[in-house]
């Protein structure tokens, strides 16, 4: 603690010599420039019109703040003191130039960008107005006046002073302060060997310049008075080309030539009235500092510009250059997804097609309710890979919304258990799932989904051994892990598998199915649910997936999730149900299906047709099902409608799609009907088709009742 305070005691130190050291600099330097502008004083000791320190004084208070009066005070109290007056009128005069510069460095910080005053064309005409009518009056008001109120400046004598005063002040301000500022500002630091030498190119043209035209030790005649004119060549070289920094440097180059002539009676402003000369001299080098600041600050605007617009050219061909590159592998992807479902979706083909070979030849009943099943079984394979593609498309266009409940995890474990028992006892593989009694706060169904791409995943790619589902509490949260016994999957390959359609390259690969989707969908339902889930894995000896879920307390109640109906045998009593189709084989299976399950079957291939056969059996349908892709660009949707207006009533109405994308699922959930994707479980078809009408027929009789 000790050694913390003497750190802070030494730095402290420094600080204080810092500060002191400082204000000596500044105070030597105002000092050094006030006794020479005081030499050149002619029409009073302390009216002057060269007065510099106006300027150094002005650039300290915007440089290094406020806290540099008491320098600029103690110097000019120093300088007027040992010039004329007394002591009262020195420390007025001190006063007045404290004041001129404490006010100005505050206006311009406060509406002219503060040091960044000489950066645009505005801010630097707001500057020239401070100097000029704010801040300059105030030090040869109090100054000569104080002079005036003592008895050491004569009346008659007070304007021509206060005008000598406040141009020396002005000029001063205009010359001295963009010099210092822009020298001394970080931005400005920067060289190189072209700025370097044009720098030095248009310094050394700025002192040719002013030695021909103003330099005492050339003949002064007539003809030589119009080259003073020439001084506008390196202002204008430098505004154009080098900047306000460049461009403030010339300008002191020229003042100080032009005042070393004119007091040596030199140049074209030398008259027998030295101060009348003199001030000749202030309006030439206002006149020729102001515009070129102005020009040099447009100029700096432009070329910035000119750089952003560059710049924003690069980043945005950069940005093309990226779009393209994203384009051409999301390219590539669909390229290698296609070849993966082409393959993938051939082998359940091609096993679909064998089975029915089979099926055509002579066949023993329990071989032929074998064949079947392998059907069956193959058709939800198929499915699952369907189901895949349109869970990606639903996560893609943002179509599912977490349903939060708080519900046991065991109910799901069971479902896992029930779910997979038969495929792992297929493959000789064990499965245990550990019991578990806690609760957990997540969407149910969503949340079964996940689960359910681990599990299947890891018997897909688990040869020999087992799989392994449990539970582990972590503070607040549940661990959900499903262990295995797989390949593993290698570390550089280990944020790859979350990616669409990728699937670790092995040679023991099982190539029963899947199309690279299933941990895509569990790792978009996760960041759905914001659920942590942890990976870990060792080649050759299988891996561990880990989901970390909210765990509530066992006493929270929450009702089970409702599943649709499955039922065996559900009652047709002779609905009639109109099937559009615009493909023969589709209405001929639906409708053969739905004859088998007792409904009287209108099939039709278009929304006129439809309407056609209604009007020949001169029958309203209970229920329509539809595809929602028809031909002629129609949709299901517009048919149902338009059969809806004929009949003037609202039919049920069930729409089928192969469509994954996310306008059908929109367009069916905001006009209220189901949407189905192909292929269609029959049973869930059967399930649905069983829920509509009983709601259609329940809000039939509650109407007849009321």
């Amino acid at each position: 603690m000790s050694d913390q305070r003497s750190a802070a005691s030494d730095m402290d130190a420094y600080r204080g010599l810092s500060y002191v050291g400082g204000l000596v600099v500044i105070g030597a330097i105002y000092l050094a420039s006030a006794k020479g502008g005081l030499a050149l004083a002619s029409i009073h000791p302390s009216a002057t019109p060269i007065w510099p320190p106006t300027g150094v004084a002005l650039a300290a208070v915007l440089l290094w703040g406020y806290r540099t009066w008491p320098a600029i005070f103690a110097a000019a109290m120093i300088a007027n003191a040992t010039t004329a007056g007394s002591v009262a009128t020195a420390f007025a005069i001190a006063t007045g130039n404290s004041l001129e510069a404490v006010a100005g460095a505050y206006l311009i910080k406060r509406w002219s960008g503060g040091c960044e005053t000489f950066s645009t064309p505005d801010s630097v005409a707001k500057f020239t107005l401070i100097c000029v009518v704010i801040a300059t009056p105030i030090s040869a008001s109090i100054g000569l006046s104080s002079l005036a109120l003592f008895g050491y400046i004569e009346p008659k004598n007070f304007a021509d002073a206060w005008i000598t005063w406040w141009l020396g002040d002005v000029t001063g301000a205009l010359v001295i302060t963009p010099v210092i500022v822009l020298w001394a500002s970080n931005q400005h630091h920067g060289f190189n060997r072209h700025d370097f030498l044009e720098t030095a190119g248009v310094l050394a043209t700025a002192a040719a310049v002013g030695l021909i035209a103003f330099s005492p030790l050339i003949e002064q005649t007539p003809g030589r008075d119009p080259l003073g004119f020439l001084a506008i060549l390196p202002m204008l070289w430098a505004a154009l080309r080098r900047g306000p920094r460049d461009t403030a440097t010339v300008a002191l180059v020229l003042a100080g030539i032009t005042i070393w002539a004119t007091h040596t009676g030199g140049g074209p402003f030398a008259t027998p009235d030295r101060n009348a000369s003199f001030l000749l001299v202030l309006m030439f080098l206002i006149s020729i500092t102001v515009p070129s600041l102005l020009l040099s600050a447009d100029v700096e605007v432009r070329k910035n510009a000119e750089g952003n617009l560059r710049r924003a050219h690069v980043e945005l061909e950069q940005k093309v250059a990226e779009r393209t590159q994203e384009l051409e592998l999301a390219n590539t992807a669909k390229s290698r997804f296609l070849a993966m479902a082409s393959h993938d979706l051939r082998q359940p083909l091609h096993a679909l097609g064998l089975f029915v070979a089979q099926l055509r030849t002579p066949l023993k009943p329990e071989e032929r309710t074998r064949t079947i099943e392998r059907v069956d079984a193959t058709r939800k394979e198929m499915d699952e890979m369907f189901n895949s593609l349109l869970d990606i498309s639903r996560l893609d266009a943002g179509m599912l919304t977490p349903k939060i409940t708080e519900f046991p995890i065991g109910r799901l474990l069971q479902k896992i258990e029930t779910a997979f028992d038969q495929a792992t006892q297929k493959k000789g593989l064990r499965l245990r799932v550990r019991p578990s009694d806690a609760w957990v706060r997540s969407d149910a169904m969503l949340l079964e989904r996940i689960m359910l791409n681990l599990v299947s995943n890891a018997v897909r790619y688990t040869l020999q051994g087992g799989i392994l589902v449990g539970c582990r509490r972590r503070g607040e949260m549940l661990r959900i892990e499903v262990c295995d016994t797989g390949p593993g999957i290698p570390e550089d390959q280990q944020q790859n598998i979350f990616g669409e359609f990728f699937q670790v390259p092995t040679s023991e690969q099982n190539r029963s199915g899947g199309l690279g989707l299933g941990l895509a969908i569990v790792d978009k339902l996760r960041l759905l649910l914001n659920h942590q889930i942890d990976l870990a894995s060792t080649v050759g000896r299988g891996s561990r997936f880990a989901i970390l879920v909210p765990r509530v307390d066992q006493c929270v109640r929450s009702a089970a999730p409702a599943d649709l109906p499955y039922p065996g045998a559900l009652a047709a009593d002779g609905k009639a149900i109109l099937v559009i189709a615009d493909t023969p084989i589709v209405q001929e299976g639906t409708g053969g299906l739905l004859s088998k399950w007792g409904y009287s079957v209108l099939a039709a291939g278009s929304d006129e047709a439809a309407l056609v056969r209604l009007a020949e059996c001169a029958q309203r349908p209970d229920l329509i099902i539809s595809d929602y892709h028809l031909a002629s660009g129609k949709t299901g949707i517009r048919a149902i409608e338009q059969i809806n207006a004929a009949f003037g009533s609202s039919i049920p109405a069930i729409l089928i799609s192969g469509d994954t994308a996310a306008e059908p699922l929109r367009d069916a959930r905001d006009r209220g009907y189901i949407l189905l994707h192909k292929p269609v479980d029959p049973m869930r078809l059967r399930a649905v088709m069983h829920e509509l009408l009983r709601n259609h027929d329940g809000e039939r009789g509650t109407g007849a009742v009321s």
